[in-house]
This record gives C-alpha cells, structure tokens and sequence, in this order.
C-alpha cells in the first residue's frame, strides 16, 4: 500500500473506484481490511473510496505513543489534504464515527458529508451490558490464543444467527486481520483514545449533512447512542438497520451500500 505523511505519521491508504471522494474510517485496532467486499463492491461504483490504516494498524506507522481520537482524525485530514482533495464524504464506524465526529468539529473544510456508524459521543453515553463490554479488552495471552479471543467477541459484533450460518465470513475476516496483527502497544492507545474522548457537547456544531447509522441489535454500543447522536447534530438523518449488530456493514453490506449512496448524493 502505498503512504503519505499526515502530519506525525505515515498512514498507508488505497483508494479505488471512481466519483466522489469518500473516507472510509475504521475502528479499534482493525485495519482497512474490515471493509469487506460486499460493501466495497457497490459503493465503488459510485464514489472514489479512500481506505485508509488508522495509526497504529495494518501498513500506517505504529508508534509506541501518540494515540488520541484527535490525532486519529488529524491524520485523516492529512490523507484528504495529501491527496490534493479539498475534502471528501467521511463514513465511520466505531471508533471511526468518533474519529470522524473530531474530524468534523477540528477540520469542518475537510468533510462534505458525513457518516456515523455504530458508535458514540464519549462520556455520558449508553453503556454495553458490563460482560459484553469486557469482551472487547480481551487480548491474547497464556490460556487463551488470539482465535480464541476473536470467537468469544463475536457475541459483542454480530447476530446469532449470522455467527451460525456465516461461519466463512467471519474466519475469513479474522485470517485478514491476523495476517499483519495490530501490536499490543497499539491496542492499549486505541483503547486508551476511545476512554478518554468525550465530544457529547460538541454536537451541535457539526454543519455538515450528517447521517447515523446502525445496527438494531448492537450489543457493543446500544442503538440508543446513535438516537442521541442524531437527536444532536442539526438536521441529521437516522438509519436502524433490521437484524443487524455492531458489525452491520459486513451483516447487512447491500443496505448499508445503499443507505450511504442516497444520503451521499443528496449531501
């Protein structure tokens, strides 16, 4: 892949596809290849994708400090300045929708329109089941490998019924993610950043067409969090999407697709 200095690191990106530019965000410690096909397919028609490896993931610099939601989203104001474009549509998801809820409020020039998706806006929002949320500080250790970890937060990002029938998918995502594994130092300043961000307040000042979006059973961060976003945000538009967890892009790829192009073309 290739990289592009944005500021204090060197963040690895690929882009393909044609049309408007469109930011795509991933979330805690994951890598641009969470953005699977299903998805990526149909919205390629229509825009020119930017995927990107947040810091500290996949190709981008990994540095032992440095992690904030704010740095995050200073970096992607980076990937769209290094890239010539005067500013792009921003999807993200988890950690993502945080990072490009900064990227809204700290670089407004740099978002056209913009998209949240399963996540939240820092303190004071609806928190996960206590064991649901444990699942997700779960790392590899002595008793417990890194598939191991993997299968037992399935529950925090999917349905039941998908984890049974769509057992491919998701070991096919976890041998991608594993082939360049996010280190620990990482993991704890990705999980460091999303405990210390908090833009609640900071809501009302995002201008641009907003868009949120998610899954009516995510277990991880309760649909209840992107009401509140788009209760927020003047004028944004709300999407639940049917039978569909945290991981709804990968659940439910053609609706998701969808829902992004029509809001996209209209922002």
């Amino acid at each position: 892949m290739p990289k592009l200095n944005a500021g204090a690191v060197a963040i690895a990106y690929e882009t393909r596809g044609a049309g408007p530019p469109l930011l795509m965000i991933n979330g805690f410690r994951r890598s641009h290849v969470v953005w699977l096909e299903g998805v990526l397919e149909p919205l390629a028609e229509r825009f020119q994708l930017i995927l990107m490896d947040n810091r500290g993931t996949g190709d981008s610099d990994k540095p032992k400090d440095g992690y904030s939601i704010e740095a995050f989203a200073d970096d992607c104001a980076g990937v769209i300045a290094g890239l010539g474009l005067p500013c792009a549509h921003v999807f993200g998801v988890s950690m993502g929708g945080m990072i490009a809820q900064r990227l809204a409020t700290r670089h407004p020039d740099s978002v056209h329109g913009l998209a949240l998706g399963c996540t939240h806006c820092g303190r004071g929002s609806i928190a996960p089941e206590k064991r649901i949320g444990e699942l997700l500080r779960l790392v590899p250790g002595a008793g417990m490998d890194a598939r191991e970890v993997a299968r037992r937060q399935e529950e925090a990002y999917y349905m039941p019924h998908f984890r049974e029938s769509q057992r491919a998918v998701i070991d096919g995502l976890f041998d991608l993610v594993n082939r360049n594994p996010t280190p620990p130092h990482a993991v704890r300043g990705h999980l460091d950043a999303i405990d210390a961000f908090d833009a609640c307040a900071d809501l009302a000042r995002i201008e641009v067409p907003t868009l949120v979006i998610t899954g009516e059973g995510d277990a991880l961060i309760p649909p209840g969090n992107s009401r509140l976003i788009a209760s927020r945000i003047p004028g944004a538009q709300l999407v639940l999407l049917e039978d569909a967890a945290h991981f709804f892009w990968i659940e439910k790829p053609r609706e998701t697709a969808d829902a992004l192009t029509r809001f996209f073309a209209q922002a």
